[in-house]
């Protein structure tokens, strides 16, 4: 038996979360997606990362190579998320390093995720640093 289609809203290059739930119905259109691993952050990171949706990461780049859309026409795709949070983020880079296009779930727990790997990242958000003080 196979896992029922699941359809998500996905934004071209969007760069804040924003921008995914303010996307108006008649501009974007349902697209079957499959979750082919899940990003897990922290709070902090993943506030950063969703409002900052342009930049490259370092998690993107290291599964470029599992997103993509198949023969089907069937979107596989990142979900970025924290544990403790019932919405996250469908990312699917395109070959890039950055989300080329990405959907907005708000709840985590209706997608078919049995099954699914999971790999807890350690983003780095920009920081400053300072010289060593001798």
């Amino acid at each position: 038996m196979t896992a029922p289609t699941q359809t998500a809203r996905f934004v071209c290059k969007a760069e804040r979360v924003r921008e995914l739930t303010d996307a108006l119905t008649h501009m974007t259109r349902q697209s079957p997606f499959q979750v082919v691993k899940i990003i897990e952050l922290t709070e902090a990171q993943y506030q950063h990362y969703a409002a900052h949706l342009g930049e490259e990461a370092p998690f993107i780049t290291a599964n470029q190579t599992i997103m993509g859309t198949d023969k089907r026409g069937v979107t596989r795709c990142l979900l970025i998320t924290v544990r403790s949070r019932r919405d996250g983020i469908l990312i699917d880079a395109q070959g890039y390093d950055y989300a080329r296009y990405s959907a907005y779930i708000r709840d985590k727990s209706r997608l078919s995720l049995r099954d699914i790997p999971v790999e807890h990242c350690g983003l780095k958000l920009r920081e400053h640093r300072k010289g060593r003080d001798r």
